[in-house]
């Protein structure tokens, strides 16, 4: 008798994948757990502006695939029109789900909020599917009048308050998140962000204190001010020190420093957006990356992906604690934490940072490795996603 397929899991939202920064990171990996699971999975991204794959699913890996289904149409039309247009991002994913010879197992969606949830969560009841919700952030606008100006941020609180409390079980990034669902009645699984690719960099010691920033500050997101100030205040001093950082352009650094150039500032290597292989090299290489964030409710119901990132290249993190990073960065052991976000509690970590000798160091990326496979790693979550999963009434297969 021929063996039954594995039941298979939609992964969908307008996220781009699999090349899409932190988004399409996330989904890789929590893929990668469900598939280690017994679950195949599909994912959905509706980020491209054009359906090119529409005849098959693209293999990725062993039980994964992905296909784009082309929900972001508008990106280049006007903004009143495309604030419209986005209302109706959901329908394509729709078709494509009713389209598919066998009905998932279950629907996660990551992001995509209101329009995609008032159209899943009509369609998975209507056909006894659970539909659960990635739930990785809480969005808020750079000023308080933003909660009533900004059809965006209506959005997000719709969606985060009444309609996602209507699915059938969420997975949270942090415990922020964790709590908030659970308190209303759904089951809940905390998955921080993850990664199969756990190994050194290519690391030496070196007299210079090397720093990396790599990542999307934002407009209310990574306080990179804080850190050019703090860093170039040790320059200042005389101290061997180098900063590289990498996403933001030069221009925009330069801007944060009050400069119309990054030239001529020996400490700072600003290098523009890189290719995701040669910013985790860059990771590896470095003595520490530096992470500062106000703490405030978008930053504690948020996890950095960078945060993992680098205790997976070994390279111990200096930063503050929010979110759940309290579980993680350890002061002295698997990086140096920071009294606050405020410029003097940034520079005396750099102070501490540019103490630490080759040996220490050496030691405290180990630490972070060993810290990375035991927490960050796919298979680490496997079963507390399996457990959400029958929570939500799904038939769970054999694995192992």
């Amino acid at each position: 008798m021929q063996d039954e397929p594995r039941p298979w899991v939609a992964y969908v939202g307008p996220f781009a994948y699999p090349d899409g920064g932190a988004a399409a990171r996330r989904v890789r990996g929590m893929a990668e757990s469900l598939v280690l699971g017994g679950f195949d999975v599909v994912v959905a991204s509706g980020a491209s502006d054009a359906v090119a794959d529409a005849g098959s699913d693209i293999p990725q890996a062993p039980g994964l695939a992905y296909r784009h289904v082309g929900e972001r149409v508008a990106e280049h039309w006007p903004r009143p029109v495309r604030r419209l247009r986005y209302a109706w991002m959901g329908r394509r994913t729709l078709e494509w789900l009713a389209s598919r010879p066998r009905p998932p197992a279950a629907v996660i969606l990551y992001s995509g909020y209101t329009p995609y949830l008032q159209r899943l969560l009509p369609w998975c009841r209507a056909r006894g599917i659970p539909l659960l919700f990635d739930a990785v952030e809480w969005y808020e606008p750079e000023r308080r009048a933003g909660y009533f100006t900004s059809p965006y941020q209506w959005n997000i609180e719709w969606a985060m308050r009444r309609l996602i409390p209507k699915t059938n079980g969420v997975i949270a990034i942090s415990r922020y998140l964790g709590d908030y669902y659970r308190a209303r009645g759904l089951p809940v699984a905390i998955v921080p962000p993850t990664t199969s690719a756990i190994g050194a960099g290519d690391w030496a010691p070196d007299p210079t204190l090397r720093l990396c920033y790599a990542g999307s500050p934002g407009a209310n997101k990574d306080n990179l001010d804080i850190v050019l100030r703090a860093a170039q205040a040790m320059a200042a001093r005389g101290a061997p020190i180098a900063l590289s950082v990498a996403g933001p352009t030069p221009g925009e650094v330069a801007a944060r420093l009050g400069r119309g150039d990054p030239a001529g500032l020996p400490w700072l290597r600003s290098l523009g957006n890189l290719p995701q292989g040669e910013v985790r090299d860059l990771v590896g290489r470095s003595d520490f990356t530096v992470l500062v964030r106000a703490d405030r409710r978008q930053s504690n119901a948020g996890f950095p992906t960078k945060f993992v990132e680098s205790f997976a290249a070994g390279t111990p993190v200096i930063g503050n604690l929010t979110s759940d990073l309290g579980d993680h960065l350890r002061d002295g052991d698997t990086g140096i934490v920071c009294g606050g976000d405020s410029f003097d509690a940034v520079l005396e970590a750099l102070v501490r940072a540019a103490e630490v000798g080759p040996a220490r160091l050496g030691g405290m990326r180990a630490a972070c490795l060993a810290h990375a496979q035991a927490s960050f790693a796919p298979s680490v979550h496997v079963e507390p996603l399996r457990g959400l999963l029958a929570a939500c009434g799904v038939r769970l297969p054999p694995h192992g």
